[in-house]
């Protein structure tokens, strides 16, 4: 019998996937984009539905430490067929910053945002990483959506890049633990459409006490009503009270404290910080940290194919906030906005400013106002 190559095999899923109804996915090398890319050239991984009205949004996924895209497939192929083009993407992650950090930058609480930069655009900026333009995040996805553009020019890759600059504006930045936080400095520097951090947070041990590091308590970019964090309760990495210090650091839990997706409504609260206690998956039964969004340790439904976390999926990628809700609880009122200054009113004339006020603004069911009014004004 004639042999059949790896390409041919790779070519044949390929067209497999062009059935209608069926999400078109494909991996390719980072090396096949770039031939000056040498190192981290794991299989990037595209997927796109064609039978999907599209959204022009770019749901772009950076895996863990150590991990590839290949691990994190169901995520964009949900994400998919909600009409989003998705790309997973390879890039230097083979040490974990905050690990790096320690052991060389201890007392530095700029290290570990200096070395995200480095790795995000090339620049050198610490002594423990070297990363140059040609490997970085920045590189590698250009040329990604280049290659992708003209392998495949029906899918329409090509909106998301002009000439040699991604357009930050059309892409949802997310990623699971070290790539979470990636994702997170990219939506701080640039103008991103939303950013989903699965499991992630740089901790700065060497403050008094111990911390966020500096760069996430820094204006992002990227409005805050735009963020959006997911973790578990259990990670065995990381500290779940750490991470909710790591929210409020990025302003994540001005829209309220984390909610537990299975415990709560469908709306999840309109909570930006949602957390959950399931058990992860058979497969990797102890891996709390992958449960969010790693294949092998999310849960699946009786179907053996549909995530249990779909719902909370699509709301991560969907949601949009309002400037400023309020809600009512047995103990008082909780007014929740977004950036901006709050102002009051009695009489919809008159209005001052609630300038030391802070999201979310509980007013104490023991002292309500007889008839309040509140506004924002946003930047």
């Amino acid at each position: 019998m004639r042999a059949i190559s790896h390409n041919c095999i790779l070519w044949m899923l390929l067209l497999a996937g062009t059935a209608s109804g069926v999400p078109q996915e494909a991996l390719f090398r980072p090396s096949v984009t770039d031939p000056a890319i040498t190192q981290f050239n794991d299989r990037h991984y595209s997927v796109m539905d064609p039978a999907v009205t599209g959204r022009g949004r770019l749901v772009l996924f950076l895996p863990g430490t150590g991990a590839t895209p290949f691990l994190y497939r169901e995520f964009p192929k949900n994400a998919a067929r909600l009409g989003f083009h998705a790309l997973g993407l390879m890039y230097p992650n083979d040490s974990a910053i905050n690990v790096l950090c320690q052991q060389f930058a201890p007392s530095d609480p700029d290290a570990a945002g200096n070395a995200r930069l480095e790795v995000i655009d090339g620049s050198d900026r610490v002594s423990f990483l070297t990363v140059n333009s040609i490997n970085s995040i920045q590189n590698r996805l250009l040329k990604a959506l280049q290659y992708l553009q003209a392998t495949y020019p029906s899918q329409g890759w090509g909106q998301y890049y002009s000439g040699s600059s991604v357009l930050w504006d059309k892409l949802i930045v997310c990623g699971h633990s070290q790539g979470s936080g990636m994702a997170a400095m990219l939506a701080k520097t640039r103008g991103t459409d939303r950013c989903i951090i699965f499991t992630g947070m740089d901790w700065w041990t060497g403050g008094t006490p111990p911390r966020p590091y500096n760069w996430m308590f820094t204006s992002p970019q990227t409005p805050v009503d735009r963020w959006y964090s997911f973790a578990h309760e259990r990670d065995q990495f990381l500290d779940f009270a750490e991470m909710q210090a790591a929210a409020a650091a990025l302003d994540v839990s001005r829209y309220g404290p984390h909610e537990r997706v299975e415990s709560s409504s469908a709306g999840f609260g309109s909570r930006h910080f949602l957390s959950t206690n399931l058990e992860p998956a058979p497969a990797q039964s102890s891996s709390y940290h992958g449960c969010p969004v790693v294949d092998a340790a999310t849960p699946m439904q009786s179907d053996g194919v549909t995530p249990v976390l779909k719902p909370v999926w699509d709301y991560l990628l969907l949601h949009d906030t309002l400037p400023i809700t309020i809600e009512s609880s047995p103990s008082g009122i909780s007014i929740i906005f977004s950036p901006g200054t709050l102002e009051k009113s009695d009489d919809l004339t008159h209005w001052t400013p609630q300038s030391a006020a802070t999201s979310p603004l509980v007013v104490p069911r023991s002292a309500p106002p007889f008839r309040s009014f509140y506004r924002l004004r946003t930047p």
